[in-house]
C-alpha cells in the first residue's frame, strides 16, 4: 500500500525522503519538517518516530540516523516515518521552542490552520504525520540541563479499567526495554491538550527522556546506542519486524512521578546534591541556589514530600519560574519475563 504524507509518496518496499512544506514566516523562512517514508513491502500498521521537537534535545535525533541507515522497508509489515528534526529552527538555535513566534510546538497540537508560524507548522504535522500513526515514538531529553533516561508516558484515566489505547501504551513503555518508566498525575504541570489531542486521534504515544548533559557525545554513546534500541523493539512489539527484544534488564519501574521541586523567587547559581534515584524525605535539601561571585547560599530548595529523584538537573544559571526537580513513588514493577510486549 502507497505511504503518502504531503507531497512526498513511497510506493511498497521503497524509501523515500524529503521536507513536508508548511507555513512561511513574514519573511519567508519556512521551518520545513524532513521526512522519512518507508513503506513496507507487506501491509501493517505504522510507526512514526521523531526526534529533537525541542530544538536543544538530540540524542533521540542520532538515533534515528543511526536507525535509518540500517531500515530496509523490504523487510517490513507495516510503514515507518521517521523524522530526525522537527524543530528546524530550535535545532539549528539550539533552543527548546520556536524563535520565530516563541512558542513549542510540542504544547500546540492539533495545531491552527490560521495561527502563528508554529501554530499552522504543528496542524500540518498533526494532519500529515501524526494522524497516519498507530504508534509515535517521540524522543526527548536533558539537553544542556540534565541526565535523564527513562519512558515516560501519559496518566491513565482510570487504572483499574484501562482504555485499549492505555492498555497497548503499557505494553510499548515496557517494549521500549528501559528499566524506567514515569508518568505525571493530571495537572501536575496544567493541561496538556496535545497529548488529549493525540490520544483522540487514536495514536499511543510514549516519550522518551533520554540523556543530554554537556559532553554528551563523549559521554552518552550507550544512550545513542539504547536508544535505538528502543526503536526497533517498538517495530517488534507492533510485528512490523520479527526478532527477539532487548533490555537493560527483565524488570522495568513505573513511578507517579507527582511531586515537583519548584525554583524560590530568587536567581543564582544552581547545585544540586541529590542524584538520580536518591530517597528523600519531606524537608530534605535537593539543591541550593548559590551566589556565583560570593559562594553565598542564597536559598536552599527542599523537596515538599517524600519521594524518589527521577529527573536531575537545570541549566546554571538558574533564572525565573521553573523546576528543578521531579519526585516519585513506585507505582508497579512490570516483569518483562512474563509480560505481553506485543501490540498487533
Amino acid at each position: 500500500m502507497t505511504l503518502k504524507v504531503g507531497q512526498l509518496e513511497a510506493q511498497p518496499g521503497e524509501h523515500v525522503f524529503g521536507y513536508l512544506k508548511t507555513a512561511a514566516s513574514r519573511s519567508g523562512l519556512s521551518p520545513d519538517f524532513p521526512i522519512h517514508l518507508f513503506a513496507g513491502a507487506e501491509p501493517g500498521p505504522t510507526m512514526l518516530v521523531q526526534g529533537a521537537i525541542h530544538g536543544g534535545e538530540i540524542i533521540g535525533s542520532i538515533a534515528i540516523l543511526n536507525f535509518i541507515g540500517k531500515l530496509d522497508p523490504k523487510t517490513l509489515r507495516g510503514n515507518v516515518i521517521a523524522v530526525p528534526v522537527v524543530n528546524r529552527v530550535g535545532f539549528e538555535l539550539g533552543e527548546r521552542g520556536s524563535r520565530l513566534d516563541g512558542k513549542d510546538m510540542s504544547r500546540l497540537f492539533p495545531g491552527k490552520k490560521n495561527g502563528s508560524v508554529t501554530d499552522q507548522a504543528a496542524y500540518v504535522y498533526f494532519e500529515e504525520v501524526i494522524r497516519q500513526a498507530n504508534v509515535m515514538v517521540d524522543f526527548h531529553a536533558g539537553a544542556r540541563t540534565a541526565y535523564e533516561r527513562y519512558v515516560l508516558f501519559s496518566a491513565e484515566a482510570d487504572p483499574n479499567n484501562l482504555t485499549e489505547l492505555e492498555k497497548m501504551r503499557r505494553k510499548l513503555v515496557v517494549a521500549f526495554g528501559l528499566d524506567q518508566a514515569a508518568f505525571f498525575p493530571p495537572g501536575t504541570f496544567g493541561n496538556n491538550s496535545a497529548k488529549e489531542a493525540i490520544d483522540g486521534a487514536g495514536v499511543a504515544q510514549i516519550t522518551l527522556e533520554f540523556g543530554g548533559g554537556t559532553g554528551w557525545f563523549k559521554n552518552g554513546a550507550d544512550n545513542v546506542r539504547d536508544a535505538e534500541r528502543g526503536i526497533w523493539n517498538i517495530l517488534k512489539s507492533m510485528r512490523i519486524i520479527d526478532g527477539a527484544f532487548e533490555a537493560d534488564g527483565d524488570l522495568c519501574t513505573v513511578y507517579n512521578a507527582g511531586v515537583v521541586i519548584w525554583k524560590p523567587d530568587v536567581d543564582g547559581l544552581f547545585v544540586r546534591l541529590k542524584a538520580f534515584r536518591d530517597e528523600l524525605k519531606a524537608g530534605d535539601v535537593y539543591g541550593q541556589l548559590l551566589d556565583p561571585y560570593t559562594g553565598d547560599v542564597l536559598a536552599d530548595m527542599k523537596t515538599p514530600k517524600d519521594g524518589i529523584v527521577i529527573p536531575s538537573g537545570q541549566e546554571w544559571p538558574t533564572v525565573g519560574a521553573t523546576s528543578i526537580g521531579i519526585l516519585g513513588t513506585i507505582d508497579r514493577v512490570e516483569d518483562r519475563r512474563t509480560a505481553d510486549l506485543y501490540v498487533y
